[in-house]
């Protein structure tokens, strides 16, 4: 177990890293969490952990208020966010109760950005049960819903009061769930550390969850360190933690059916690393690296089964579009990459048109 301190001035907060379930409820006891907390969760979480959450709340006193949600990407819309204001409201909570996210990262997502706009923001705690959520997600302070045009578009950075992590809950998740922490693990290697890197690189697929609770603290002390440097991405500094998400995002709007968030961001870095090649940041070895690491780890990587023009319309809704022109996290190395990097329209789709004929010559 370990406790991570994110440094935010006042809006610092802990992270327990390997803490159990059944003991959240001793840390909201403090009265500025208030008597009232709204689990949001959806049907597949709640129906393995909700109880466990539920008596750990009503066991130390707290009113508990539920809202189970169907799980999936389609869920993180403003409808959703409306329905969990009105419950808000019907049951009377004040800007000192709580609600805690009890899930993946739509769930996290989507009750951080509640709890941001609710009486002008009230006390946010996520538990995040998947890997994605994990690494990723539940940390930061970015909060959001989708519109048809893109992921996120409507959002706020709003920091949660903490992070509850159990590792244990990984263990009730199929493969393709872990992959998509994986892809989010990999992403923190190639553009922070060779150490995460090399270790998704070498160790054999079937090993790599004796390896989660590592990768897990390596990618939260990454992602931690980025934010304390730029909170809300007023520098420049946060973009990093952007690469393959660009893309990604694109994707993964366009094709909801087709992919999901890891799988996106898989294609994502892909792509963005080849653009990287193809515009002279890196050598074509690490592209080559990137794709062998995502295949080890059955992440999709081929661009035959993408649609172009359709992930370029999205891309034009891309919140770091500057006059129509995109910015890019491109690939130096693997470990070192650069940000900012402005590239238009058109020599995108030209890139990745290039990347689908060179994948079919092989």
């Amino acid at each position: 177990m370990k406790k991570i301190r994110v440094e935010l001035k006042e809006n610092s907060y802990f992270i327990y890293s390997g803490y159990p379930l059944k003991d959240i409820g001793r840390l909201l006891t403090e009265k500025k969490y208030g008597r009232k907390v709204l689990v949001l969760s959806d049907t597949n979480v709640f129906s393995i952990y909700g109880k466990v959450i539920e008596d750990s709340l009503a066991g130390k006193g707290k009113e508990v208020i539920k809202v189970i949600i169907r799980p999936g990407e389609r869920a993180k819309g403003l409808s959703n966010a409306c329905d969990i204001l009105k419950k808000c409201a019907e049951n009377n909570m004040g800007r000192d109760d709580t609600i805690l996210t009890l899930g993946g990262g739509v769930i996290s997502d989507l009750g951080g950005f509640v709890s941001s706009v609710y009486m002008r923001g009230i006390n946010f705690v996520a538990v995040p049960t998947t890997l994605l959520a994990q690494v990723d997600a539940s940390i930061g302070g970015k909060t959001g819903v989708n519109l048809p045009f893109g992921k996120n578009l409507v959002g706020s950075f709003y920091q949660p009061s903490f992070v509850y992590m159990d590792y244990n809950t990984l263990l009730t998740l199929p493969e393709r769930e872990i992959k998509q922490g994986l892809a989010e693990i990999i992403k923190y290697g190639i553009i922070k550390s060779k150490r995460i890197f090399n270790l998704m690189r070498t160790v054999e697929k079937q090993e790599i969850r004796n390896f989660l609770p590592f990768l897990i603290e390596e990618s939260v002390k990454i992602k931690k360190d980025v934010v304390e440097k730029d909170e809300k991405e007023k520098k420049g500094l946060r973009e990093i933690l952007n690469f393959g998400h660009t893309l990604g995002h694109a994707i993964e709007i366009s094709h909801l059916s087709q992919f999901s968030h890891g799988d996106s961001v898989s294609l994502g870095m892909t792509g963005e690393t080849f653009i990287s090649w193809k515009l002279g940041f890196c050598r074509a070895d690490v592209y080559y690296t990137v794709k062998e690491v995502l295949k080890k780890h059955h992440l999709p990587f081929n661009f035959s089964s993408v649609a172009i023009d359709k992930i370029l319309d999205h891309l034009r809704y891309d919140k770091k579009v500057r006059d129509g022109n995109l910015r890019f996290v491109l690939v130096q190395d693997i470990g070192k990459v650069k940000s900012g990097v402005i590239v238009n329209m058109e020599d995108v789709s030209k890139i990745l048109k290039e990347m689908i004929k060179d994948e079919k010559h092989r």
